[in-house]
């Protein structure tokens, strides 16, 4: 296959300064969803989406957490799981993972306040037996959008045409907007509808900026999201 500056699936994965793997993790009608990022030295440092998947409802989380376990091994990289309504699934995932964990594990709440904490704080969990803690991040459901948007107008967010990305094309182009009286927005998907990957997107985008390249200066762009990152 040759070389497309407009698609991640020809870029050369050694060049790549990091990979991430988002997981938003399904509970009960919903889906676990992984999306695999990299982040590579072009002007700007551009994330490359590589695969996107949408897990069965139903499947296992066990099976969930050997198959993360799997991307972070094949490509070094550094998992940034949801574990808003999922505690339990941090530990499960952290015992599958090169140790220590620690190095290749991070955990996210997501709320739906303004903005993200400034830091960390150490989530415990278990490992055989043995107590450890990963750092675990509150993060903004709207800024983690807002985000996405962000990258996507400054054509620094590329997704490849790999494993479910038509599902979440269409998820990103139905995430509605809602403005709340004190001026600040809030984002969801459409009743009956899902946001599993848009969600698991955005943890990969967080992840590329926080511990691969340094984040992009850039206003956030509080609109609907585009397609305009798709090959």
């Amino acid at each position: 296959m040759s070389y497309s500056p407009l698609d991640p699936s020809t870029w050369s994965a050694q060049a790549a300064s990091s990979f991430v793997v988002g997981l938003d993790v399904g509970m009960h009608a919903d889906h676990c969803a992984l999306v695999l990022a990299g982040v590579w030295p072009l002007a700007p440092p551009t994330i490359g989406i590589v695969d996107v998947k949408q897990f069965p409802l139903g499947t296992p989380l066990e099976e969930v957490a050997d198959e993360v376990a799997q991307a972070v091994r094949e490509n070094r990289a550094k998992a940034v799981v949801d574990s808003t309504n999922n505690s339990a699934f941090v530990g499960m995932l952290a015992a599958r993972l090169p140790q220590p964990a620690v190095n290749h594990l991070v955990a996210a709440a997501i709320t739906g306040a303004l903005t993200h904490a400034a830091q960390p704080t150490p989530m415990l969990i278990a490992i055989g037996g043995l107590r450890s803690a990963v750092q675990r991040w509150t993060l903004s459901k709207s800024e983690l959008i807002e985000t996405i948007a962000a990258e996507l107008s400054g054509n620094s967010l590329r997704i490849a045409r790999m494993g479910d990305w038509e599902v979440l094309q269409a998820e990103l182009q139905a995430m509605e907007r809602t403005v709340r009286a004190s001026g600040s927005a809030s984002y969801s998907a459409p009743p009956g509808k899902h946001d599993d990957l848009v969600m698991a997107l955005s943890l990969a985008v967080f992840g590329c900026r926080r511990f691969g390249q340094p984040a992009l200066r850039r206003h956030l762009v509080k609109a609907r999201v585009s397609a305009a990152g798709w090959t």
